[in-house]
């Protein structure tokens, strides 16, 4: 573990793994208590340690709140599949091929449902899950979404309750229509350009010094030396760059026309979905003004045909159903988690989404 700081946001513990966990003590459990899970799916590259200045900072707003005496909360998040670093410390062992879109999806599904048999085993206890995604974790937050509901329909029930999402710089449609999915959607269409760039990055890594990397990284993106750290940590990994490139490329010809049923587009406070309201998810959309994985046309359309612009998701009105869609009006990037400053400033908003959510679950359920 290793010490970051910022000159204004002081101290932060950084850890190399491909898991984050943050969570409570489970020593003094009280059956009033209710535990909610956070369950967060990163973006492409997927590495998990990006987040952790966010995902730290979000627990510690939401287990210092005065308002959530009567609830616990869980955060906890993998690395994608092929992206794999270390894990407390050590090398792990990555897929023999890269995965697509799908794959990943499975995998995080997969995942999610551990951590929830994992926390009902170690409390007794049933948590209520929030998703949230930041870029292409946002339409895996979908399709885990659909599934859910899915199953719901087709055997009645769900052994979990999920009652919400939150969606961070959502890159969930027509990607290859982005400032840099134009440009990357070219590129990536050359004949085994992820396996040859692949290669080609993994042989140059492994004859350069993990410490002169890790300078020569801090030197060119001028990022903080989590970030640095990061980035080393997955341009030295067994498949990192070529495990990118080949999501990207699945990306950009996968991730086209809005491909939701209404059921979950309509799933945001409407009530009587089923007789135990767990289908219900409440979600929150969180664009970035010029975002550049993101078509400034293509965001407006899917923002008048699905959402509203409003920041209360208990509003009266014909629309109140609808998820709420912000765009951001302060500058903050896509790749917001690679700054100390940032990941604090989304986290801050982050909460207040997490209290909305609770807030109208609550509601839907008395």
């Amino acid at each position: 573990m290793s010490m970051s700081r910022d000159p204004l946001l002081g101290d932060f513990s950084f850890e190399k793994s491909d898991k984050i966990c943050y969570e409570p003590s489970t020593d003094s459990t009280d059956r009033k208590t209710q535990d909610y899970l956070i369950y967060f799916l990163p973006g492409n590259p997927g590495l998990i340690q990006y987040y952790q200045p966010f995902l730290s900072r979000l627990y510690t707003l939401l287990s210092s709140s005065a308002t959530t005496e009567s609830s616990r909360f869980h955060i906890c998040g993998h690395t994608l599949r092929g992206f794999e670093s270390a894990q407390d410390g050590k090398k792990t062992k990555a897929p023999r091929y890269p995965l697509g879109l799908e794959q990943q999806i499975e995998s995080q599904e997969q995942l999610l449902y551990n951590h929830i048999k994992s926390h009902r085993e170690r409390t007794g206890n049933n948590p209520k899950v929030i998703l949230m995604g930041h870029s292409v974790g946002c339409y895996i937050l979908l399709e885990l979404i659909q599934q859910h509901r899915g199953k719901i329909e087709g055997e009645g029930e769900e052994d979990f309750d999920l009652i919400g999402g939150i969606l961070l710089f959502p890159t969930i449609t027509h990607i290859a229509k982005s400032p840099l999915g134009m440009v990357f959607g070219k590129i990536l269409q050359f004949p085994y350009f992820p396996e040859i760039v692949g290669t080609i990055a993994k042989a140059l890594a492994s004859l350069v010094p993990e410490s002169f990397l890790h300078r020569l990284v801090k030197l060119v993106t001028r990022f903080p030396e989590y970030a640095a750290t990061t980035t080393t940590s997955f341009i030295k990994s067994p498949m990192g760059v070529r495990q990118a490139l080949h999501l990207a490329k699945d990306e950009m010809t996968k991730i086209t026309d809005d491909q939701w049923d209404e059921e979950v587009w309509g799933a945001a406070t409407s009530k009587g979905t089923n007789n135990r309201d767990t289908a219900n998810s409440n979600l929150t959309f969180y664009w970035g003004n010029k975002d550049r994985w993101v078509a400034t046309h293509t965001r407006d359309a899917l923002i008048a045909a699905r959402g509203h612009l409003s920041n209360s998701q208990t509003e009266s009105g014909s629309e109140y159903w609808k998820p709420v869609m912000m765009v951001d009006n302060e500058g903050m990037p896509h790749d917001f988690c690679t700054t100390l400053r940032n990941s604090h400033s989304v986290a801050g908003k982050v909460k207040g989404w997490v209290d909305g959510i609770i807030e109208a679950h609550s509601k839907e359920i008395s």
